[in-house]
């Protein structure tokens, strides 16, 4: 990768955990990777806070060096070639939804989004083995997320910049939907309806507009 392109994902890269940071998806503990080098190694990033990491402190490392965090991003990776960026984070309701045996389904146009499903991995704790991680990855399949039941949700996208979206949307998604079950029963649609959906609304330029009010709403 040339230094030029390689400088400006690290930008993106940082970015990211500094949206996600504000945006409350995560306190100290998440963890973010891009696909580089002809798809055959990953961009990561130290074990610290979001809202810490410096573009200097990111490294490289490829899909089977094992590095503390790293076992479900590679494990993504080897199955998903789509996939360009994978986010995990800790955001509540998410987990709220995740611990009353519920996950995200459309019921708007941000949830529509994610109209493949968002399966739940019935697993507890952290994921450490590369069994689990692969696990995890089977599991996920062709979706755009997955929820860990009781610790937050792994995200992937095409790029730093739709992963980082996309979190926000599952999130707000996942609020909606915590919120709705309150007042009542929640009318979801179809997921031919949320493919539909999302088909009109999840475009490269709206990921875009949707990533420069984020950045400027962080103030990076």
């Amino acid at each position: 990768m040339k230094k030029t392109r390689l400088a400006s994902l690290k930008k993106d890269f940082v970015t990211a955990l500094r949206i996600i940071s504000h945006e409350g998806l995560s306190d100290a503990f998440a963890h973010l990777s891009a696909r580089i080098d002809g798809g055959k190694k990953m961009l990561f990033m130290p074990r610290k806070s979001p809202a810490l990491v410096k573009a200097n402190e990111l490294f490289v490392v490829d899909f089977e060096q094992l590095v503390p965090q790293s076992t479900v991003h590679q494990a993504v990776y080897r199955l998903r070639e789509d996939v360009g960026a994978v986010i995990h984070f800790h955001s509540s309701a998410v987990i709220l939804l995740s611990v009353v045996g519920q996950t995200v389904q459309p019921m708007h146009n941000y949830s529509s989004i994610f109209y493949e499903g968002v399966p739940v991995f019935e697993g507890t704790g952290q994921v450490e083995s590369p069994d689990r991680a692969a696990e995890i990855a089977r599991l996920l399949g062709p979706s755009k997320a997955i929820i860990l039941r009781g610790h937050g949700a792994v995200v992937v996208g095409r790029s730093v910049r739709e992963a980082c979206i996309l979190a926000l949307y599952l999130e707000e998604s996942a609020r909606l939907q915590v919120e709705a079950i309150k007042l009542g029963e929640p009318k979801f649609v179809t997921p031919e309806e949320a493919e539909r959906i999302a088909k009109r609304t999840f475009k490269p330029a709206s990921t875009e507009r949707a990533w420069a009010h984020f950045v400027n709403k962080a103030q990076v």
